[in-house]
């Protein structure tokens, strides 16, 4: 992908978020809140939870700065210094990117059926940016490597785990669903990004995306 068609493409997440953030407390955007976040609670049960709690868990602070550890270590094994820096910048942004966006916004959590306790603002969700960022980065990496029929596999299943995870922000009771849409927008925009910053630092020698 050029880097104009890349940087088309984030304007256009950065624009996905920001009418997402604009509308995530009108009447429409409380209306698909509440009717999204009703049919996924409707599923509630004991297996159903304990299977949303073990997703939920991929994506804790500890569990992604473990999991991102290991992938980076892993790549620079393999000697793919690049696709390491830019996993890594990816994760970086994206960190640092949510905290502030979170203060920006300052929503509060959902308070009705909530199954776990957590503190701290809701918009944009944490697990679906951070998740969105290291699955969306893996996937990118990976397809630069493999055939078109291989890519298809890896990428379905890298988006399996992006919803999984913030489909279980929503059944937990601790998210809303716009938080965890514009979560995963959130981490997008991580990613390319990073790209096109790396794209820039190594003067278009390199690139993944």
């Amino acid at each position: 992908m050029s880097r104009r068609k890349r940087i088309e493409l984030l304007i256009i997440f950065v624009m996905i978020f920001g009418v997402i953030a604009m509308f995530h407390e009108s009447r429409l955007g409380r209306f698909i809140d509440k009717e999204v976040y009703e049919f996924i609670y409707s599923a509630e049960s004991f297996i159903m939870t304990s299977f949303m709690l073990g997703f939920t868990f991929i994506a804790e602070v500890l569990t992604m700065i473990i999991l991102s550890l290991m992938v980076i270590a892993v790549l620079m094994i393999l000697k793919m210094r690049y696709e390491a820096l830019f996993f890594a910048l990816s994760m970086i942004i994206s960190s640092i990117l949510n905290p502030v966006l979170k203060n920006i916004f300052d929503r509060e959590r959902p308070t009705l059926l909530r199954l776990i306790d957590i503190s701290g603002f809701s918009f944009p969700s944490g697990h679906a940016m951070g998740s969105s960022t290291f699955f969306t980065s893996i996937a990118s990496i990976m397809n630069t490597k493999f055939t078109r029929q291989q890519n298809w596999i890896i990428t379905t299943i890298c988006g399996f785990f992006i919803l999984m995870v913030s489909s279980s922000r929503v059944y937990l009771g601790v998210h809303y669903p716009t938080d965890v849409l514009a979560g995963i927008f959130g981490g997008f925009i991580s990613v390319i990004l990073s790209s096109i910053i790396l794209e820039k630092l190594f003067d278009n020698k390199k690139r993944i995306i």
